[in-house]
């Protein structure tokens, strides 16, 4: 029996959000094919919050993701648990409204958590723990070497020889030995009295807040570290001894042997089943809970596993070994650290009196208004049995203090040709590091959803725009905005194969029997 008009509005906020920008999904924007696809916003907040809707980057990577699974194709959607937002994972309400939209949408699918268990948010917990098999890191000592130098507070460049470990208890040692307090050594503080405090500009390094209780660290006035570094300044040991004992004793409780086998397992034989579940073309959903702990860390770690479970690596592109005997090959495969991961070029040090001054006017700008064509037909390609796969990367933004397993995950399409990645991204950040500022540009190229934007980016974005069409850009702005005072909405899409290649799409209420025909897709899906 058809729904009445009223059964129709009596649906939550959050549904009627989803299925509005559905519509525009499936009848303004579909068959755009892309191997990068930016969500792209200011705040790290919904996109719209109303009487009428509430729309927030996970509806919208259900929309899309919708749009593009087809049946022999793999989907991994990885969502932050901790957004922002009273309809966000972190609560009930719209942890529940969230899975109802994606069981409708995706009936046959996986589901894992990643995380400690450890908070009150019992709803988030229910799921199989997916964890990284300690053998699999043991192996590659260059992944975790660069994985601890992107999270160290004091900015050590450490090395695969450091970061080795054997076994469990040899990690807890690395761990402690290079997150907990720094010795105050000459060169130490030789870097801490050269630093001036605008270097640090009231941004954390690394994972230092974390070290550090929020309770504590306002009333010692330690919050960031270049305050704690005017105490160690001012020699004020009395309180820089108050923050070590608590960092040194959180370090060791986080990291502590029960608490690590809540993300690695011990077992070699361990297989948690989520490469199966993408060669048979399910959807697999993994629930992340690490946001702002000292298990932010790990966050990259099992991205880089996943990775190599489910990408396809070109022969040409795989590490290349010379043939010699057993023992050569058993040495080699103990002592060389090169893998399909991580792999970055040594740059010589050059006399920094050698380079020149640049001013703004000599960097390169970034163009947007140009056609990507890409070298790589994955309709065609033989990926060895792997399935194409398309990962959706829900708050992108927060990879973007690990800057180097960040470069890594948004440059999976170029590594593995059977990977399309999509990443949603805020940019309201009081210094725009380059690492984001170069990823958000690189997912505006194939194809970009821009709900709002920095200024910095659109300027660079725009930087090699015809004035005339850049006016013309920011009407459709200027527009948006207008929609978004009414209590309305709409969204800015980037393809540069249409023309124009910037079009306004409002988000608007469909007819009635637009919402029916939405729901039969799901129920058909």
């Amino acid at each position: 029996m058809p729904q009445s008009q009223d059964d129709l509005e009596n649906i939550p906020r959050y549904q009627r959000g989803f299925e509005w920008f559905t519509h525009i999904v499936q009848t303004e924007m579909k068959e755009r094919p892309w191997r990068r696809l930016g969500i792209l916003s200011f705040y790290d907040k919904p996109y719209a919050d109303t009487d009428s809707i509430y729309l927030s980057p996970k509806q919208v990577i259900l929309a899309m993701a919708k749009e593009v699974k087809k049946k022999e194709t793999g989907l991994l959607i990885v969502v932050d648990a901790l957004e922002k937002g009273e309809m966000g994972l972190s609560t009930k309400q719209g942890f529940d409204q969230f899975m109802e939209i994606f069981d409708t949408v995706f009936p046959d699918s996986v589901k894992y958590y990643f995380g400690n268990k450890a908070s009150d948010r019992k709803w988030l917990h229910e799921y199989d723990p997916l964890k990284i098999p300690l053998s699999w890191l043991v192996k590659r000592p260059d992944i975790f070497a660069d994985i601890l130098s992107d999270a160290s507070p004091i900015g050590e460049d450490i090395g695969p020889g450091d970061a080795a470990f054997e076994n469990i208890e040899g990690m807890i040692e690395v761990l402690l030995e290079k997150l907990g307090p720094p010795s105050l050594t000459e060169e130490v503080m030789g870097k801490i009295k050269s630093t001036e405090a605008s270097d640090y500009a009231g941004e954390a390094v690394g994972l230092m807040t974390v070290f550090v209780s929020p309770t504590t660290a306002v009333s010692r006035g330690v919050k960031y570290l270049g305050k704690f570094m005017s105490l160690v300044k001012d020699r004020r040991k009395a309180e820089v001894k108050k923050v070590y004992e608590e960092w040194e004793s959180r370090v060791e409780k986080g990291y502590s042997k029960e608490n690590l086998l809540k993300f690695f397992e011990l077992d070699d034989k361990y297989d948690a089943g989520l490469d199966e579940a993408l060669a048979d073309y399910k959807t697999v959903l993994l629930v992340v809970e690490t946001r702002n702990s000292l298990y932010d860390l790990f966050l990259p770690l099992v991205l880089q596993h996943l990775v190599e479970e489910i990408g396809y690596l070109p022969p040409e592109d795989r590490p290349k070994r010379e043939p010699g005997t057993e023992e050569e090959s058993t040495s080699a495969e103990t002592e060389e650290w090169d893998t399909d991961a991580l792999t970055y070029s040594d740059i010589e040090e050059v006399d920094s009196e050698q380079l020149s001054d640049l001013d703004d006017a000599q960097l390169p700008k970034v163009d947007i208004e140009f056609e990507i064509k890409s070298d790589i037909d994955i309709t065609d390609a033989d990926f060895e049995g792997k399935p194409e796969t398309i990962l959706f990367l829900d708050a992108a933004t927060h990879l973007s203090k690990f800057d180097r397993s960040f470069k890594f995950a948004l440059g999976l399409p170029d590594k593995y040709p059977n990977l399309s990645v999509s990443a949603s991204f805020y940019t309201d950040k009081e210094k725009i590091i380059d690492s984001l500022e170069e990823g958000v540009l690189e997912y505006m190229k194939d194809r970009a959803l821009v709900f709002d934007l920095h200024p910095d980016i659109f300027d660079d974005v725009t930087a090699r725009m015809p004035i005339t069409r850049k006016a013309w850009l920011m009407a459709q702005l200027q527009e948006m905005e207008q929609l978004r005072s009414e209590g309305d909405l709409a969204v800015l899409e980037y393809y540069p194969s249409e023309d124009p290649k910037w079009s306004l799409r409002k988000v608007a209420k469909p007819e009635s029997k637009v919402v029916r025909e939405i729901r039969s897709w799901f129920r058909r899906g």
